[in-house]
């Protein structure tokens, strides 16, 4: 790896609801007396009292039935029409565009940029602002600060899908490079190295990134 494509792998870094029977026996009996015929009637035994049935229990109440709860609403990116549903494509990235323009008469484009504007430490070094795209190519501009390891460089590095260096202008090697920030817009100027090589002759650039 040469150091080029050194630096700017360094720089781009919740889960359920009885009733008892009633008995009787009946009896009776008769007689004859001699001469006189008497009845002798044998009374019926009273009937055992049938017991009282068991109270009928209120049948128990309806329940009222869930109410129907309302369908949840369509999302305002879902159409549906007929069978089918059409789901609406999703915004893009928030972000801002960068552009490249090489003296050669190659430009390369930039989508989704975001930025970092204001000085800030990481990994011990001060960055006064940076801006990067993580797209193939992806993009990374970076001025640092005067405070930490890595003081006063300014470094643009175009890359790929895969972080294979293909442009660098870093003035930590002696190529010139010149970072400026105006609102949210940063502009440069710089010596690019075809793949980072010291060894390719150097072709200038100028970058334009909107925050």
């Amino acid at each position: 790896m040469n150091a080029g494509a050194a630096m700017a792998r360094l720089l781009v870094a919740t889960a359920l609801l009885v009733a008892t029977a009633a008995c009787g026996s009946d009896g009776e009996s008769s007689g004859e007396s001699a001469g006189n015929v008497t009845t002798s009637q044998v009374t019926e035994s009273d009937a055992a009292p049938e017991s009282d049935a068991a109270p009928e229990t209120d049948a128990a109440p309806e329940t009222d039935a869930a109410p129907e709860t309302d369908p949840a609403p369509e999302s305002d990116d879902m159409a549906t029409t007929g069978s089918n549903a059409e789901t609406a494509t999703p915004p893009a990235a928030d972000g801002g565009r960068a552009t490249l323009t090489l003296a050669n008469g190659e430009t390369l484009e930039f989508g989704s940029v975001l930025c970092m504007l204001e000085p800030q430490m990481a990994a011990g070094s001060e960055i006064l602002f940076t801006a990067t795209s993580y797209e193939d190519p992806g993009l990374d501009i970076t001025q640092f600060g005067d405070e930490g390891t890595i003081t006063g460089v300014a470094s643009i590095s175009v890359y790929n899908g895969a972080y294979d260096t293909l442009w660098e202008a870093n003035s930590m090697f002696g190529t010139p490079v010149e970072l400026a920030l105006d609102g949210t817009t940063i502009t440069g100027t710089g010596s690019f190295l075809e793949a980072g090589d010291p060894g390719n002759p150097p072709v200038d650039g100028e970058i334009v990134a909107t925050c």
